[in-house]
């Protein structure tokens, strides 16, 4: 990957994640969560996590993920996800288009993605499986283009 290409990824990936706008809705109909299917030749240690994770059966929760990196602050996305659906997400007291939430599947993906054209990507997994930090540097030669994900995860009764 050239280097133009790793700069023009670092910059968009925010956006493309969550941290452009999108117009204020609220989940009307829930939206499936796209399950991850891992690989034959997955990372190990995601295909460890993703094991962990499913074992678990959780299908009612809510997860907050908050972004960091060198671009405009913005408050966390806080996604409820009921029966494997995206139920309603936000953005501080801003409801959001449900494909602008997360869930612990969508985040196995993009971590997969991540890894295939980041040059380094960190994850910490909680003993559940789920990611709790993620670190993507898309090119290690140039400063200041890393995203951070940090995660949290309540189980819903």
């Amino acid at each position: 990957m050239t280097t133009m290409k790793r700069a023009v990824l670092a910059a968009l990936l925010p956006l493309t994640i969550g941290a452009g706008a999108a117009p204020a809705v609220a989940a009307a109909d829930p939206q499936p969560v796209q399950p991850f299917v891992p690989g034959i030749n997955e990372e190990p240690e995601l295909s460890a996590a993703w094991q962990r994770w499913q074992t678990k059966g959780i299908d009612d929760y809510v997860i907050t993920v908050r972004l960091s990196c060198f671009c405009v602050p913005s408050d966390a996305v806080r996604t409820l996800i009921r029966n494997d659906s995206t139920r309603r997400v936000t953005r501080g007291e801003r409801a959001l288009s449900p494909r602008r939430g997360y869930s612990v599947d969508e985040l196995f993906t993009m971590i997969r993605s991540a890894s295939a054209e980041a040059d380094r990507v960190d994850v910490d997994y909680t003993r559940r499986g789920v990611p709790k930090t993620i670190a993507i540097d898309p090119d290690e030669m140039v400063a200041d283009e890393e995203t951070y994900y940090s995660v949290s995860l309540t189980r819903l009764d």
